[in-house]
């Protein structure tokens, strides 16, 4: 055997002489019959041998690939800095991972239209509902609006996409969202071109979840009818259509009949919050006091059960300093409800809603807490917290399996 060569003859030159007393033997064998031995003599031995084999033999020996893989990865680095670059920061999926509630509003979305939203949804007056509001979009906000979006982070959430792509709607989990507002643009020159956008929108929104809670802004009263088209649109869970002509025209008619009409539910509409102060006249404290109250429901309290409305009334306006407008009236089956202004002959139901004109939502939550057992001898309503009686909250707890 070859390998025996320099055992059976020390004096031999070296291991290449291997390959004269054995030619089968494969050149890469040189080395380990001589460690001494040049790699590079591999090839000298055995041309046929792959110049890539010497790497193997010796690591100090340079390689061609080297500078062809440098090459390719230096062409590559534009177009890598092109999709890193390229990547919005608004193109992310809504992350509910606390199980927080939220809700999606898109359509007419700009620094405006969101500021007035907000001011509106998050005023301090309504109740600390921990609710997120998601923003949909297709162009990235500007600086400004960027700006706003920062200030209110921990409740408000952007994201880059159109209602028309499921892929976003995924994105921003309509499905699981408590309703999903469409605004309109007061603005446009085209209100036509407008409403029919928004309706494309609510299309999209009703195919993707049929099932959401879609309120949607439009312009025009006659586009009105393209919304019962919608298969899935169901006013019963709470679709609801605000058209803005309409309610300016309505305005203006009531105004006709009752002169301050508007002036009054324009002032229920808007939040506001006003506190008297002593360097204004009396009747100016009381007209901004009258600006700062809107409109709010609340549960009533089993103390009115079996009143009559009026007599529900007026313990209101007396003791909670409340004024009570209205209330739900559901038929025998319990499967249908309107809203009865002003019913003289009803009775309180229980677990009857009630509307209610007051300055805030922690106003109104008298009507729930109040207890003839425990309220009756209190003259100051700031006083009129949740009741801790016995009987009132076994009552409770019977009225909740009713």
């Amino acid at each position: 055997m070859s390998v025996s060569c320099r055992y059976l003859d020390p004096s031999l030159p070296s291991s290449s002489s291997c390959r004269y007393l054995d030619p089968s033997l494969p050149s890469s064998s040189c080395r380990y019959l001589d460690p001494s031995l040049p790699s590079s003599s591999c090839r000298y031995l055995d041309p046929s041998l792959p110049s890539s084999s010497c790497r193997y033999l010796d690591p100090s020996l340079p390689s061609s690939l080297h500078p062809s893989v440098v090459a390719i990865f230096a062409s590559c680095i534009p177009e890598i800095i092109d999709l890193v670059g390229t990547r919005s920061k608004y193109g992310g999926t809504l992350k509910n991972e606390r199980g927080r509630r939220h809700i999606v509003v898109c359509g007419h979305i700009t620094y405006e239209s969101v500021s007035h939203f907000l001011k509106d949804f998050l005023h301090e007056d309504r109740e600390d509902v921990d609710v997120e509001v998601v923003f949909l979009h297709r162009n990235e906000p500007d600086l400004e609006f960027e700006g706003l979006l920062k200030r209110n982070s921990t409740c408000v959430e952007f994201f880059q996409g159109t209602m028309f792509n499921s892929v976003d709607l995924e994105r921003v989990k309509v499905h699981e969202a408590d309703a999903c507002l469409v605004l309109a643009n007061k603005y446009c020159q085209d209100p036509d071109a407008e409403d029919a956008a928004n309706i494309m929108r609510v299309i999209s929104i009703k195919n993707y979840s049929d099932d959401i809670r879609v309120i949607i802004q439009l312009m025009q009263y006659h586009n009105k009818a393209y919304l019962l088209n919608i298969p899935s649109w169901d006013w019963k869970r709470g679709d609801d259509v605000i058209c803005l002509a309409e309610l300016k025209l309505g305005f203006i008619a009531q105004s006709c009949l009752a002169p301050g009409f508007s002036t009054m539910m324009a002032n229920l509409f808007a939040m506001r919050s006003y506190k008297t102060s002593p360097d204004t006249q009396a009747w100016q404290n009381d007209y901004l006091c009258g600006t700062g109250c809107e409109m709010y429901t609340e549960t009533l309290s089993p103390s009115f059960v079996s009143m009559t409305f009026p007599q529900a009334s007026e313990l209101c306006f007396s003791k909670l300093k409340l004024l009570l407008l209205a209330i739900e009236v559901k038929n025998e089956e319990g499967t249908d409800s309107k809203i009865a202004i002003n019913p003289k002959s009803t009775k309180i139901q229980p677990n009857t809603q009630g509307f209610f004109i007051a300055q805030s939502a922690d106003e109104v939550k008298r009507a729930w807490y109040y207890c003839k057992a425990c309220h009756d001898d209190i003259k100051d309503e700031t006083l009129i917290k949740k009741c801790k009686c016995k009987n009132f909250n076994i009552l409770l707890y019977c009225l909740s399996f009713n």
